[in-house]
């Protein structure tokens, strides 16, 4: 039987670390499309991990921040056990204002639950689930026509934390003004990510945040 233990931890700047237990919070911003590698393989016993140990490093930033939060997921195989370690790092926060409610995988849902949240409304992501309802590999320089009127752009090749991706732009015409600038990469790649190597959420012509992954690994 597989084994499966999770360590999740929050620190302030450098020093302070806290066991975050409590319920888990959901990711429900972009549907099948954005669904995060804790969502698609820890929530059914790991069945669609390929094995292993990953490291992912994001640098996560919102409006109003002086400094980017660091979040940390580590999966850890030795035989038929597995780790899954995560941290998140904040900087420039009060300890009051530091909470502890996450759960497993939670330190990521908070950041994502807040990632897209800003005046005017949450752009709708949920059109890009048709490209992995169709098994679609975003390529560069090319248009995506998608439902209720979104489109993607991308453009030339590119590469994060040493990964090869291609970088579009996201725009939905129920969300005037606003869009988002998405890293996407192989399937095999971006399944091993909680987020996308990159994204950028602009509106008005200002970012409101931002997510940058700036470390990977993964050992078979």
């Amino acid at each position: 039987m597989t084994g499966i233990s999770w360590r999740s931890g929050l620190a302030c700047g450098v020093a302070l670390l806290v066991v975050l237990v409590g319920q888990g919070t959901a990711f429900a911003q972009a549907g099948a499309a954005m669904r995060t590698f804790a969502q698609r393989s820890f929530g059914l016993g790991l069945m669609n991990y390929p094995g292993g140990t990953t490291k992912v490093v994001y640098e996560i930033w919102q409006a109003g921040q002086s400094k980017p939060h660091l979040y940390m997921l580590e999966v850890i195989q030795s035989g038929d056990r597995y780790d899954v370690i995560e941290s998140t790092t904040l900087f420039d926060v009060v300890l009051g204002q530091v909470a502890i409610g996450f759960g497993p995988s939670g330190a990521a849902a908070a950041m994502a639950a807040r990632f897209e949240r800003f005046r005017g409304g949450n752009i709708d992501l949920s059109p890009l689930r048709v490209l992995e309802e169709r098994g679609i590999i975003v390529e560069p320089n090319q248009s995506y026509y998608l439902p209720d009127g979104a489109r993607l752009v991308t453009g030339d090749p590119s590469v994060i934390a040493g990964i090869d991706v291609v970088i579009g732009v996201y725009v939905h015409p129920g969300f005037p003004g606003q869009r988002v600038e998405m890293a996407f990469t192989k399937p095999e790649v971006s399944g091993l990510l909680p987020f996308p190597p990159l994204s950028i959420t602009e509106a008005s012509g200002e970012v409101r945040s931002k997510i940058v992954l700036i470390e990977f690994s993964h050992t078979p």
